[in-house]
């Protein structure tokens, strides 16, 4: 059996106080055919970053730049990386020592001549900044695997965590590398270009731990809402009528369910008017009738698949977060 060679590429700016969990959690895999990439992006911590890289030596390769954002430090870690497929993990977050193991694992298990292009994705770990578990995202137990498998879904339903994935490096040669004009949303921006028309499959198991803390990026970017709201107006313009049709049926049941997605899980109220005015649209188009429903699909309420205490923990770190009158006003809108 082939043993493809994996890059695991940590990104990290001001990180002191996560990067180690992160760096040991991928020199831990029981996958042997890995390297471990560090890019340190200008951090501006007295050196604490940059020593805390370099205390693993030849364990890893590490790469110091001017800072320009995260876009451009996992640019420089896909330029460099020598492996056959890339897996990206935050500074803050950890892997399971399976994670490698088990998804080239799966990759290994799939029919077809084009098994090696697929790209694979999972479910994850909430953990707090004292690396505690506060819930599981298992989308298995939300969606059905035709609907997972749909190579759109995930980016349309919010469950392209990109730490949870392993990309084959030729998708990067195909459709380029994250824009580094985006400061929060290069990722979803890039999944779009990607995901589109190769082979996307959900991976069973939970292999990240993803961690919930209050620095994290787009908290504290003023310009994170706007910059989402652009990006999901335009992807729901771009997006085809073949694409639409495999992940919810017909377009009318993929622009109201999207619309339903971001009302629930989102506050990004310009796409989800767009959405929604697409989809009335479509009546139009059927001579004023809703088309008929080929896919029963809902939109869960919560991606929590943790049960009653996680939803408690999580609900907890969010008021911690974010305090209590911004919790509420969020639980509400799930609602209305």
């Amino acid at each position: 059996m082939i043993s493809p060679k994996v890059s695991i590429v940590i990104p990290v700016y001001n990180g002191s106080n996560f990067l180690k969990e992160a760096i040991d959690s991928a020199l831990a895999q029981t996958y042997s055919n890995i390297e471990v990439i560090v890019v340190n992006d200008g951090s501006k911590d007295d050196g604490a970053t940059e020593t805390i890289a370099r205390s693993y030596g030849d364990r890893i390769r590490y790469f110091s730049k001017i800072n320009g954002g995260v876009s451009t430090a996992l640019n420089l870690g896909i330029k460099e990386m020598t492996g056959d497929y890339f897996s990206w993990l935050s500074h803050d977050d950890m892997y399971k020592p399976e994670k490698v193991a088990r998804q080239i694992e799966f990759i290994q298990s799939l029919e077809g001549s084009d098994k090696i292009n697929t790209i694979i994705y999972g479910g994850f770990e909430l953990i707090n900044d004292r690396s505690k578990t506060i819930d599981v995202i298992d989308y298995s137990k939300l969606y059905g695997n035709s609907q997972l498998s749909a190579s759109l879904f995930p980016v349309f339903r919010g469950l392209a965590n990109g730490c949870t994935m392993l990309i084959p490096k030729s998708h990067f040669d195909r459709v380029g590398l994250f824009d580094v004009g985006l400061r929060t949303t290069q990722d979803y921006e890039l999944w779009f270009r990607m995901f589109r028309g190769v082979t996307v499959k959900f991976s069973p198991g939970i292999y990240l731990k993803s961690r919930v803390h209050s620095n994290q990026t787009g908290k504290t970017n003023k310009e994170h809402t706007n910059e989402c709201e652009k990006l999901w107006i335009s992807m729901l313009d771009t997006v085809s009528y073949d694409e639409m049709c495999e992940m919810e049926g017909t377009p009318y049941h993929f622009y109201i369910r999207t619309a339903e997605f971001l009302r629930k899980h989102s506050t990004y109220l310009a796409a989800e008017e767009h959405s929604r005015n697409l989809a009335e649209m479509e009546i139009v188009r059927n001579s004023g009738e809703i088309p008929i429903e080929k896919i029963r699909s809902t939109v869960p309420f919560s991606m929590s698949t943790g049960g009653i205490l996680y939803k408690v923990l999580r609900i907890i770190q969010y008021v911690r977060n974010n305090g209590l009158f911004m919790t509420s006003k969020r639980i509400l809108k799930k609602f209305y």
